[in-house]
């Protein structure tokens, strides 16, 4: 019988939900008059049954029926059309909407939501959109900042994601020479650096920029990608010196700033609520470092909870030890390495005793120093997901947590260590072989909190959308029993606060005026309280003379260039300037659409354009320049080859590929794909020619054997064919892969094309389908160019053209000595080469040519060496 009730229900609720919200049956909600007596009313009604008061102020009660013996629309326009009820609704079902930021890469964080998008478990996630239904993080409920310190090498103060969470000190004037705020450190602004003493820690931060990512990178910032807490405050201290008395000093920085914030109040210093160390020492026994231990125990009595990644090897801590994450303290928090299969990685240390909980690290998908994303794996990527945790929990809706922290901040630490244990999801890679026997879980430990410290919160998760210029809708979560919400707004800098009471997410506020700023906040009534107002929020109307947030070229050919930008409500006119950066003067255009097609540019050129605004009356500066580069600089630019972004790399990577006169250097920061097309580091290559090729490896701990495959696109077709464009593979040898390649004549097309670098451990990599986990990928430019004489050749000066389209010739004649015997070549705007002849070094040179209409190019040839390039324009 249950069965078939159940199926009813669902069968009845989905009849409904295609009318409108789903409802729940039987259920009415009605407000009567104030001067109604509700029992006398409800009398009246034999096919009701009164259940209870839900709001005494707005004098609202729930109703029930029997949905099988009445019907129900007719039900409620009769309660409707009775003059003693003021409004009559049925009991609709609501659902939490999930709170997703609009970060453009956030799709690739599957740590976040796991729909198996990087070929994972579906589900194996930390189910973190649940938890920022609560809160984003940022501020306490008290309005305090929230940081979090990062102690490794440093970061990428410049990175777009990076830049605006970055804790600074306030109470220091940088660079005077001066201890401002008396804390012990000297002109510590943006943090501290152990090594220089003093505060240059925005120093690239190859392994610290990660880190400090996915505790918080700047969420729902429409760029890349969101660290746990979209808006917690990273406190950056560089430890580089890598020795426990560095260790102990940069472990110093936050313990000072916490103290003086716990003694003042909050009025010097820094909330400091977690630090992260993704380093330590293999191996590290704790009874050797006693002082080191202990310190954590310090933190901790001060309110820090500690973050330690334990080593990234198969191997038992409680038995061989590890520092920090062997010490003892109940104030480090030891975390081991989980894959998107929601499993241990084997690569990852384990300890029943030491080891207290695992976290997603290998293949996360984060920012990387150098402006960019990739994926950051190991332990080093597992553990400041729990750091970002610890700073999410503290921004919770609810004033009973940060009251504690402020009274008893030990307290405050062993609670919120406590939840993250108590909340784990239980995982059957990690029983028995770490201290909880599971996996974080965000969601878990936020709802656990909120559940002991909000008994009558405000919203939460409070999102604005500005609709036009006169109106924006604001949509919210509650967490709690609260009965209504109200909403107060204002003009910022007003005195007095508008009312709208009780209002439902989501809510449009109308009525205002375009390009001004309002003021709100929220407050809820429970049942016998009232929660505190939120934070207050602003909201900036639309119809403001401002640019666009980003000019964007959408696609360019060789001459042409399509911009695009977002619609500005109060635009007239968009005028839009572009030159070659190399000089030029602007050219300007005119548009009253979101798009422009630039026509008559220069293949192969790179330009800036920008962008201003006209309003009535108005006009805008012209925003900051973007680049780009027209097509027609070869096959390596201009072909669209397969990228890959799915590798670890945070084992093993290239460090250096040397061929001909390309030698690049570079580190593991970069994610599993490095992309060198388009700079400096390139060579020459001459067809027919043989070339020593060397690839060098690098690790983070043991030296793997690894296969190298190298692939050069010889007919410029933006595939790799391996058949026929494998120059060398084979294995590393303690790291190091050498051979002789040879520049094939039967495949070789002259021109610019791309070289890939494939390095994969335990299997042989294909160019584009990954299917292996560790590894690296690197992209190069190389120009394959004709082996004519060696001859000498003297440059030609005034090297002019004349083109004769009626009778097909080209006559080519300079200034200066004769030369020896060459080639001069004709070649398309791609680099493809149309004609070719030998030529005996006369002043002149005439020949024959068919070519269509187009734009071409004349060279000088020296063997291998172009000696001097001439444009030529072909006529119609």
């Amino acid at each position: 019988m249950r069965i078939l009730t159940t199926l009813f229900l669902t069968i009845t609720l989905l009849q409904f939900s295609a009318q409108g919200p789903d409802r729940v049956l039987g259920d009415l909600l009605v407000q009567l008059y104030p001067e109604v007596n509700n029992r006398a009313w409800v009398a009246q009604y034999p096919d009701l049954e009164l259940e209870r008061c839900i709001s005494t102020p707005m004098n609202v009660y729930l109703l029930h029926f029997n949905e099988d013996e009445v019907d129900a629309g007719a039900l409620l326009d009769m309660v409707r059309a009775d003059a003693k009820v003021s409004l009559a609704q049925f009991n609709h079902l609501v659902s939490q909407r999930n709170t997703i930021p609009d970060d453009t890469q956030y799709e690739n964080q599957w740590q976040y939501n796991n729909t198996g998008q990087s070929g994972g478990t579906a589900g194996a996630d930390l189910e973190i959109e649940e938890a920022w239904d609560i809160s984003t993080g940022g501020v306490t409920a008290l309005g305090d900042t929230i940081v979090v310190c990062v102690i490794d090498d440093g970061i990428d103060a410049d990175h777009p994601d990076i830049a605006p969470n970055l804790w600074v000190n306030r109470g220091e004037i940088p660079n005077n020479g001066i201890d401002d705020d008396g804390n012990g450190f000297t002109d510590d602004y943006r943090g501290w650096d152990v090594g220089s003493q003093n505060d240059n820690v925005y120093n690239g931060g190859g392994h610290g920029t990660p880190v400090a990512g996915i505790v918080g990178a700047k969420g729902n910032n429409g760029t890349g990608v969101s660290g746990v807490s979209w808006d917690v405050k990273l406190m950056i201290v560089d430890y580089s010196l890598g020795t426990e008395a560095s260790t102990i000093e940069g472990y110093s920085y936050p313990l000072v700033m916490r103290q003086r914030y716990n003694e003042t109040n909050g009025e010097e210093g820094a909330f400091v609520v977690a630090t992260n160390s993704s380093w330590g020492i293999d191996f590290g026994q704790p009874e050797d470092s006693p002082l080191w231990c202990a310190y954590y125990d310090t933190l901790g009595v001060y309110g820090i909870l500690n973050c330690g990644a334990t080593i990234n090897g198969n191997q038992n801590v409680d038995v061989v030890g590890d520092l920090p994450t062997a010490c003892g303290s109940d104030y480090m928090i030891s975390v081991t390495n989980m894959n998107h299969f929601d499993q241990k990685v084997t690569s990852a240390g384990y300890g029943s005793e030491t080891i207290d909980l695992g976290a997603f690290g290998q293949g996360t998908w984060n920012v990387q120093a150098g402006g960019g994303y990739g994926g950051f794996g190991g332990t080093s990527g597992a553990t400041p997901h729990v750091a970002g945790t610890i700073g999410l929990i503290y921004s919770l809706p609810c004033p009973g947590l940060i009251e504690l922290a402020n009274e008893n901040p030990q307290a405050a630490a062993d609670l919120v260590r406590e939840a993250i244990f108590e909340t784990v999801e239980p995982n059957a890679s990690l029983e028995g072989i770490t201290v909880t026997g599971g996996r974080l879980n965000v969601k878990q430990v936020m709802q656990y909190m909120a559940a002991a410290y909000c008994s009558c919160p405000p919203p939460v998760a409070i999102n604005v959308d500005v609709v036009d210029d006169i109106s924006a809708t604001l949509e919210w979560n509650e967490i709690g029993s609260i009965e209504t919400i109200d909403l107060e707004w204002r003009p910022e800098g007003s005195d007095e606060w508008q009312l709208e009471e009780g209002v439902m997410s989501p809510f449009v506020l109308d009525g205002l005026d375009a390009c001004t700023i309002y003021e709100y906040r929220l407050i809820s009534f429970c049942d016998a309280d009232t929660s505190d107002y939120s934070l207050t929020g602003t909201i900036l109307t639309d119809g403001c003379c401002e640019n666009p947030e980003e000019l964007a070229i959408t696609s360019t050919t060789e001459t042409t260039a399509l911009l695009t930008w977002e619609a500005i409500l109060a635009a007239e006119d968009y005028t839009i300037r572009i030159r070659p950066i190399d000089g030029g003067d602007w050219v300007e255009t005119e548009s009253n659409i979101e798009a422009l097609l630039v026509s008559d540019l220069l293949p192969c050129t790179e330009y800036e354009a920008q962008i201003q605004i006209g309003c009535s009356g108005d006009e805008t500066d012209y925003t900051e320049s973007i680049f780009f580069t027209t097509k027609g600089c070869g096959a390596c630019e201009d072909e669209t080859y397969c990228s890959t972004d799915e590798l670890d790399n945070s084992e093993e990577w290239i460090s250096e590929v040397q061929l001909g006169d390309l030698t690049s250097t570079s580190g593991a920061s970069n994610g599993g794909f490095e992309d060198f097309s388009g700079t400096e580091a390139t060579t020459d290559l001459v067809i027919g020619s043989s070339y020593p090729i060397t690839v060098t490896a690098d690790y983070s701990g043991f030296i793997y054997t690894d296969i190298i495959k190298v692939y050069l696109d010889y007919n410029q077709n933006g595939l790799f064919n391996e058949a026929t464009e494998v120059i060398a593979e084979g294995e590393t040898v303690d790291g190091v892969f050498s051979a002789t390649v040879e520049i094939e004549e039967m495949f070789a097309d002259i021109g610019t094309t791309r070289m890939r670098i494939v390095m994969s451990y335990n299997t042989e990599g294909d160019a584009c389908d990954v299917d292996w986990q560790y590894g690296e990928i690197e992209d190069y430019c190389v120009t394959l160019v004709d082996a004519t004489s060696t001859a000498d050749l003297v440059i030609p000066s005034n090297l002019l053209v004349y083109p004769n389209p009626s009778s097909g010739q080209v006559r080519i004649d300079w200034q200066g000595e004769s030369l020896n015997l060459g080639a001069l070549c004709i070649t398309d705007a791609t680099g493809r080469v149309i004609l070719r002849e030998p030529w005996n070094g006369d002043s002149q040179w005439t020949s024959e040519w068919m070519l269509p209409a187009g734009m071409y190019f004349v060279h000088v040839w020296e063997g291998n060496k172009e000696l001097a390039v001439q444009r030529l324009i072909r006529l119609k």
